[in-house]
């Protein structure tokens, strides 16, 4: 059987809850979704559900009330929606470089970008694993500026015992269906500041919710998704499909997934979640935890594997990590992934740009950051997904190693 890059975390159970949300009187209360994911995760901060993670960081960075000309630091490496959101909200982003060998944000080189136009800094927590919060948060306080959390690919990870979203003055989540938590679509915003909590609340008001028709259709393509990603149908079908299109020069996973590099039009009336959507979170709230131990088991385990192989860059995870993704660093990755899918195991490049080399956000203040650059070319993530087991992970270590040796230098 082949191995999917992903598979979604959904169960009957959501199908269930989802299915009970179209009885008016079965649907679950408003604000329940809210209170019950800022009390289990966020040492009960204020949440308000949003139109998707971008909307969301537009609506924290408007609760700030930016000047024009004020300056948002945010990670490079990153997608292209945060520096849009940024510019959304009529301020200039200035791009945070990476650590060498890794993807966490240099605290050094944040040091050096923090000048006094700069009202914010956006720490993204990627791939599940938190980010070194006890030095980047020093550095904020001491230069006065706040604080903002992307915790898009991290919902559940801590930081010393801490959850990650809970640093800052707000934070930010997205629940697409490959994240490990899910409404199908969506996102929210998080704050413990009574006044940015309130000025989030009143933006998410103005806001419809998404229509019966939409929700129907996440619902089937969420469906759908789980489906395909099913080992037997993903090796017979999804998969060969996959391969031919590798051969021929395209990447339908990213053409379809993927995200253009545009400035964002769709903040003011994009719809927040429905009922049905809610009531597939209320679901995962009760899932989440054993899902990431799942994650949290392999990924430690994959590591154990890979620690000491050569040819490749095993980047650093700290403690606390979900393992969302499992990164690494290879200088022919391209190559590399084709050798893996030879070996059936599907991989994933990533979705992340260097956005500190994209036309939109470049400007007479920008600068390089070359470790970003190396990470936008040369990372490479490996299934790590709750749903595999210990043989399915022996396989894929056994087919990096082999891969490897096939690249070559």
């Amino acid at each position: 059987m082949a191995i999917p890059r992903f598979r979604p975390s959904l169960s009957l159970s959501e199908a269930a809850g989802f299915i009970r949300s179209r009885v008016p009187l079965l649907a679950p209360p408003p604000g329940e979704f809210e209170r019950r994911f800022g009390q289990r995760l966020l040492q009960g901060q204020q949440v308000s559900l949003a139109p998707s993670g971008r909307v969301a960081l537009y609506w924290l960075l408007r609760a700030l009330k930016l000047r024009r000309g004020d300056e948002v630091v945010t990670q490079a490496f990153n997608f292209p929606a945060v520096p849009a959101a940024v510019v959304a909200a009529g301020a200039v982003p200035r791009f945070l470089d990476l650590a060498p060998d890794t993807f966490e944000p240099d605290p050094g080189h944040l040091e050096e970008l923090i000048s006094p136009r700069t009202r914010a800094v956006i720490i993204t927590h990627l791939f599940g694993n938190p980010a070194e919060m006890d030095t980047l948060r020093e550095i904020c306080q001491r230069r006065e500026v706040t604080l903002i959390e992307d915790c898009a690919q991290a919902i559940g990870a801590t930081y010393k015992g801490r959850p990650v979203g809970t640093f800052g003055r707000g934070a930010l989540f997205t629940f697409g269906v490959t994240k490990n938590f899910t409404l199908m679509a969506g996102g929210a915003a998080a704050s413990a500041d009574a006044d940015i909590a309130a000025r989030v609340a009143d933006l998410a008001s103005q806001h419809p919710r998404v229509g019966a028709a939409q929700t129907l259709y996440l619902a089937a393509h969420s469906t759908g998704l789980t489906m395909v990603t099913r080992p037997l149908a993903f090796t017979l079908g999804l998969f060969p499909a996959l391969r031919f299109a590798e051969r021929v020069g395209l990447d339908p996973v990213h053409k379809i997934m993927g995200e253009p590099v545009m400035p964002l039009t769709d903040i003011e009336d994009a719809p927040c979640p429905s009922d049905g959507m809610v009531a597939v979170g209320m679901v995962q709230l009760e899932r989440f935890e054993a899902n990431n131990r799942g994650r949290t088991r392999n990924g430690w385990y994959l590591r154990r594997l890979l620690r000491g192989a050569g040819g490749f860059t095993l980047c650093p995870m700290r403690e606390g990590s979900v393992f969302v993704s499992f990164p690494i660093y290879h200088h022919r990755r391209e190559d590399l992934a084709h050798e893996l899918q030879q070996r059936g195991v599907d991989v994933d490049l990533g979705f992340m740009r260097d956005c500190s080399a994209l036309e939109m956000f470049t400007g007479p203040d920008s600068s390089p950051c070359p470790h970003t650059q190396r990470a936008a070319e040369q990372i490479l993530h490996l299934p790590i997904y709750p749903q595999l087991n210990k043989a399915d992970l022996d396989r894929v270590a056994e087919a990096l190693k082999d891969a490897v040796r096939a690249v070559g230098e």
